[in-house]
């Protein structure tokens, strides 16, 4: 009996928990009707209408915080549908937006685009009194009919375009309102769409990766509650289905261009808002239903072909052949990090950056932090205070822009849209930093936009990459090899060295277990870095903060080098060790797979101190295996000179710059 009743126990234990407080949020967020509405409601809750009552709670509808500004600050709005054939759809969006919104600040507009006599009749008899219908003599295209129910607006409402298969969910209108005027610079604001069976149907618009003459929509089949489509903020364009449009947007570009028979001109009327100096934001808080089919047919009419060839006569400049070059027709390039701390990460951007300014480009680096103490950079050093002062001073440039950290890439794509050739030069899959920190893999997810071009650093994050329906084109890091090199010093014979770091994807833990499973006496431990309070619970030397050149004598001194990492993008100590002769003990980190071969230039081992401690003690007991493997480690990094890397590095970089007209010609 006990275990029958366990489920209506935990039903009614979700039911009443937090009774009081709900209901005080209610109030405050919702309003004295709306409490008054659900209080009455609530004891149906109990029965099988329950379901009908509660909201789905895999659909977002709209926020609080929508909610409280909305009360405060709502401005009139008119709901424009525009409206072909049967009215049946038509009819019912106009009721579920009558249903979402206050009738005495909403206004709806329904504009037919010449339907036929019976469908049109029907379509005013139905809507009488519920939203004024405006009919067409004759069948003008989306763009005619759109603007026909813009022109009947007041003069002081914002629009709202809504396609006539749309129904709204609560919130929408709060959330896309509290969205436009979140900031002057906004000009319009567009909602997350669902598919019938609740996948996405759009999230943004993109230029399509496999068809560039198209556009598409971002997460389009995806699950609704996809972490990175509930994530908002600018985007090049929205779908004419959902646009909540400023009045100050429409007296500043104008209406839609009705040039465009079918297609198109939702993403043009973007575009130039763009263009005028305003945004373009996607706000997933506003969840409506799209009842658009999944599977539309290929074939294009007359009018919407007409459309596309209008849109790239207008455009394909704009999108194809930006400027990113110097008079001499050298590459200007610009790199963007959040700091400048010691970093193999940052290591590898300064190499790019230095070796492309040596063969003639004009390079330069923005960064929330001054030039490098560490490394010696020879191109000029940008510092903003923040990522909006940064996205500001970027916009302006034309160049290539290129991304080097997931919380770059929003400034980088910002100052691109206009001007300039976005990159985006991906060192790992960074929601790996972010075990336990779902908000933030959402939002490394989301940096990758389909508008970047992607330059990676190994097959590992490359297939990652893939997985997302990227495309990067792969350029792992080089070494100096006149920096990491054999010296000719007499190898110390017990002398483990390691990185000392304690991040969590180092998994220095499990180098400090495998060391002292050895046998006594065991190796001395030498560890390099930054952080030497590693050092004393081991009785281990620590060299803190080394040059290159130091650390080269170290990798030349030390009897084997060790790193037993969770996760790298690539692995540079690794190659910098076997550069310099140091047979080398590690793990499979992912990255390191393009250069490491178990039992040929390095031991590769298992993730468990039993594993690392029987490879140290094999290595330490074999100088002849030591002698192998140092020697084909020394011949897979001389695969890895600089120079071969900045020819391939170069190669992507003019790939993704349009020449210039003086160039082409």
């Amino acid at each position: 009996m006990r275990r029958r009743l366990e489920p209506l126990r935990v039903f009614l234990a979700e039911t009443f928990r937090g009774l009081p407080r709900r209901a005080w949020l209610t109030i405050k967020y919702r309003g004295p009707r709306q409490f008054f509405l659900r209080a009455v409601t609530f004891p149906l809750r109990l029965t099988p209408l329950g379901r009908r009552i509660v909201p789905d709670r895999a659909l977002p509808t709209g926020s609080a915080r929508a909610q409280a500004w909305y009360r405060r600050n709502w401005r009139p709005v008119t709901v424009v549908i525009p409206a072909y054939g049967s009215p049946d759809t038509t009819i019912e969006t106009v009721r579920s937006v009558r249903r979402t919104c206050n009738a005495k600040r909403v206004h709806i507009v329904v504009t037919d685009d010449a339907s036929p006599a019976a469908d049109a009749q029907r379509l005013r008899e139905a809507l009488r009194g519920k939203a004024e219908v405006l009919l067409a003599d004759e069948n003008g295209g989306f763009a005619v009919n759109v603007n026909r129910g813009i022109r009947a607006a007041p003069e002081d409402h914002d629009v709202v375009l809504l396609n006539s298969d749309v129904v709204a969910l609560p919130g929408w209108l709060e959330a896309l309102q509290h969205s436009a005027y979140g900031a002057d610079v906004v000009a319009m604001a567009g909602a997350k769409l669902l598919y019938g069976d609740r996948t996405i149907q759009f999230a943004g618009t993109i230029r399509n990766p496999g068809a560039p003459e198209w556009f598409d929509h971002r997460y389009r089949f995806r699950p609704s509650g996809y972490p990175p489509a509930n994530l908002g903020g600018p985007v090049l364009a929205l779908t004419g289905a959902c646009m909540y449009v400023k009045r100050a947007a429409i007296e500043r570009i104008g209406l839609l261009d009705e040039r465009y028979g079918m297609a198109y001109e939702d993403v043009d009327w973007c575009l130039r808002a763009w263009e005028a100096g305003m945004q373009v934001v996607y706000d997933p808080r506003a969840t409506l239903i799209h009842h658009e089919g999944k599977t539309r047919g290929d074939t294009q009419g007359e009018r919407e072909l007409e459309s596309q060839r209008l849109f790239w006569e207008r455009w394909g400049d704009w999108f194809d052949a930006r400027d990113v070059r110097t008079p001499t027709g050298r590459l200007r390039i610009v790199y963007v990090t959040e700091d400048t701390g010691v970093g193999g990460g940052h290591r590898v951007v300064f190499e790019h950056l230095n070796r492309l300014a040596a063969r003639g480009h004009e390079c330069e680096l923005y960064s929330l932090d001054g030039p490098p103490d560490w490394f010696a950079l020879d191109v000029p050093v940008r510092r903003f205070e923040e990522y909006d002062e940064l996205t500001e001073a970027l916009a302006e440039v034309d160049a290539i822009k290129v991304a080097t950290w997931w919380n770059t890439a929003g400034s980088v794509w910002g100052a691109s849209v206009r001007r300039g050739v976005p990159v985006y030069f991906v060192q790992d899959i960074e929601t790996s930093y972010y075990p336990d920190r779902p908000d933030l893999e959402a939002s490394v997810l989301r940096s990758y936009r389909e508008e970047f071009s992607y330059v990676t650093t190994s097959n590992w994050v490359a297939g990652g990459l893939r997985e997302l329906n990227l495309s990067p084109t792969l350029v792992p890091p080089g070494i100096d090899l006149d920096t990491f090199r054999e010296l000719g010093l007499p190898r110390e014979e017990r002398a483990l060295l390691s990185l000392g770091r304690s991040h969590h994807l180092k998994n220095f833990d499990l180098t400090a277990a495998g060391w002292r499973g050895m046998r006594e006496p065991r190796p001395e431990l030498w560890l390099f870095g930054i952080e030497p309070e590693l050092a004393g619970p081991l009785g281990a030397r620590y060299f803190t903060a080394p040059s290159d050149a130091e650390v080269n004598e170290l990798f030349n001194r030390a009897t084997a080098f060790v790193q037993t990492s969770r996760h790298e993008g690539f692995c540079l100590p690794l190659l910098e060790a076997m550069a310099a002769g140091a047979p080398a003990v590690c793990t499979d980190a992912h990255g390191n797979r393009d250069f490491c071969r178990d039992g040929e230039n390095c031991l590769m081992v298992a993730d468990d101190p039993a594993s690392v401690t029987a490879a140290l003690e094999r290595l330490f007991g074999d100088a002849e295996l030591r002698e192998r493997l140092a020697a084909e480690g020394r011949r897979t990094a001389e695969a890895f000179g600089w120079e071969r890397r900045i020819d391939d590095l170069e190669r992507f970089f003019e790939s993704v710059a349009p020449a210039t007209a003086a160039v082409r010609a």
